[in-house]
């Protein structure tokens, strides 16, 4: 009954700080771009508003602060609220100088374009019945099917996700002690109910490693709603943090995890890249080391003015912009592709379009295309960067119990889990070095397509490039393979040393069709091809020293 009373005497008061006809009136949310900080603090006070460990990233990292990191002046802030009539401050951005304010007064924007501070207004929200801040029943929670027995192999530790990790051998660095301890990884999403009771996160809970939680859409720090039928920040959080021995072990079992809403499931609005931006540059002020972002973009309710495929060039959305500027100050980025391969739209979702985002594609378990987002960007970059299983992909559902479902949205989280691991164990490494690390120890690293990308990860791989155990470096031609163009059968020679080697053969598509046996002859005859269909393929050989990929051709 108190806590009844108190909500009661709560909303009185609310109800009586605004316009007696707000509750009807729409609200209207506005973008303001400021022109300048003339007037904001200095260089000298950074650690007002960077802590010690967003410093200390940047310093290994030799990344040096900008005009970006000062905060927005405070003046500016006060006199476009009064300006407007505002009935909130919703968000601040330092790195564009920009805030997102909220008034029931739509006529005061003229006045706000006006004020000579003022670069620009823009209508990034409109709530019809006034009320932007109600919660609601709408429901985006992907279809999540129970599971009993799925995966072949190992699974003794890993349960149901070995499927998952083995495919990227991320299992590797978990068996040398790297399971993310001391990595702190943002997981922006809509909803991550159930997360602080199910079973699978009893040691995330019980260890204090979910380091703080906010919820950007309704400015609270309480993100574990059970009113909202969603799941999915839970779902995609399991898939790097879960920790049930012999159940379901997720890529990053012992990371630290910030937990922010940034997604509105209640209505598409251009606000939501606002709330994505509010987001990063929190997780860049407190010192997150990764962001993992299963959110896409490109359709929005009206009025606003959905994205076009020339607009994703990597430089036009907002929440690109925030994604690539996060990685400029050392954050390492992993973005989920998008889902639309199969649908009309056929491309990647904004921010995947970012060049310095790590986008990820969905595959299922034997590495088959899964119906991610087409690349490449508008101006020619490939994406995805990589591919994890997303299709058929195991995690923990809404009754905190396994099941399976498909998305670029869980693919995401278990390659971020698992670069989380490698750079725990490799700390000296830049956000650039790390991906272009990924690249290299990747399936198509030769060969890269824009429907799987650079391909798979091989994390076992990258950890060994790091020790120095595998040389990119050297790419001679060591094999020759002859008849080539093919009929049925080809041969395989090793020309150079008698080095043991396995190969691996991908269609057009960049499905892998077939994978050797260690091979320790200095010649082998493969049927690999016979059953294949006319066409061209991509033929990887690799030693424990050198990668080589030739194309073959398919009579």
């Amino acid at each position: 009954m108190k806590r009844i009373i108190g909500l009661f005497i709560l909303l009185m008061i609310f109800q009586t700080a605004l316009p007696l006809d707000s509750q009807a009136a729409p609200a209207y949310a506005f973008r303001v771009k400021f022109k300048d900080k003339n007037g904001t603090l200095s260089f000298a006070d950074s650690l007002s508003f960077l802590s010690p460990k967003a410093m200390q990233r940047r310093n290994k990292q030799g990344i040096m602060l900008d005009s970006s990191d000062l905060p927005v002046v405070q003046w500016y802030i006060d006199t476009a609220m009064q300006t407007a009539n505002a009935v909130k401050l919703h968000n601040v951005s330092k790195w564009f100088n920009q805030i997102v304010l909220i008034t029931f007064d739509s006529s005061k924007v003229t006045q706000l374009s006006a004020l000579p501070m003022v670069a620009s207004v823009k209508l990034v929200a409109r709530y019809p019945n006034g009320n932007f801040k109600t919660e609601t029943s709408f429901n985006k929670t992907p279809d999540v099917s129970s599971v009993q027995n799925k995966t072949a192999g190992n699974s003794a530790h890993y349960g149901l996700s070995f499927q998952q990790i083995d495919l990227i051998q991320s299992d590797c660095l978990h068996d040398l002690g790297f399971l993310g301890e001391g990595m702190d990884i943002a997981v922006f999403d809509v909803n991550f109910r159930y997360t602080n009771t199910c079973a699978a996160f009893d040691s995330l809970n019980a260890d204090g490693r979910i380091k703080d939680t906010k919820n950007f859409v309704k400015d609270t720090s309480f993100v574990y709603s059970v009113s909202i039928p969603n799941d999915h920040g839970m779902n995609v959080l399991s898939c790097m943090a879960a920790n049930q021995p012999s159940v379901y072990v997720g890529s990053a079992p012992k990371a630290n995890y910030f937990l922010y809403i940034t997604e509105d499931i209640s209505t598409e609005q251009l606000i939501e890249e606002d709330n994505w931006l509010s987001a990063a540059e929190r997780s860049d002020s407190i010192g997150v080391d990764m962001i993992n972002s299963s959110l896409g973009y490109n359709i929005f309710d009206q009025p606003h003015t959905p994205y076009t495929y020339a607009n994703m060039d990597g430089n036009t959305s907002l929440i690109v912009k925030a994604a690539n500027k996060a990685v400029s100050k050392g954050i390492f980025v992993v973005q989920a592709q998008g889902n639309e391969g199969a649908g009309a739209w056929i491309y990647m979702l904004t921010p995947a379009d970012g060049d310095s985002v790590y986008s990820v594609g969905s595959v299922d378990g034997s590495g088959a295309w899964g119906q991610s987002g087409y690349g490449p960007t508008y101006h020619g970059v490939i994406k995805p960067d990589g591919v994890c299983v997303g299709k058929g992909v195991v995690l923990i559902g809404g009754n905190c119990q396994t099941g399976t479902t498909n998305g670029s949205s869980f693919a995401s989280p278990t390659m971020c889990g698992a670069i989380a691991c490698l750079w725990q164990a490799h700390p000296e490494m830049t956000v650039w070095e790390l991906r272009d690390l990924l690249r290299k120890s990747s399936s198509l690293y030769a060969n890269p397509n824009n429907t799987l990308g650079y391909g798979i990860p091989d994390f076992c791989k990258a950890h060994q490039i790091v020790l120095g155990n595998i040389d990119y470096t050297k790419m001679e031609n060591s094999f020759v393979v002859f008849p080539n163009p093919i009929n049925d059968n080809f041969f395989i020679r090793n020309v150079t040393d008698n080095a043991p080697f396995q190969y691996q053969i991908f269609d057009a598509s960049g499905r892998r069709v077939y994978q050797s046996t260690l091979i320790k002859s200095w010649q082998t005859e493969s049927q690999s091809m016979k059953a294949l269909p006319s066409g061209n393929y991509s033929l990887m050989i690799v030693t424990c020293s050198k990668v080589q990929t030739i194309q073959l051709q398919k009579l």
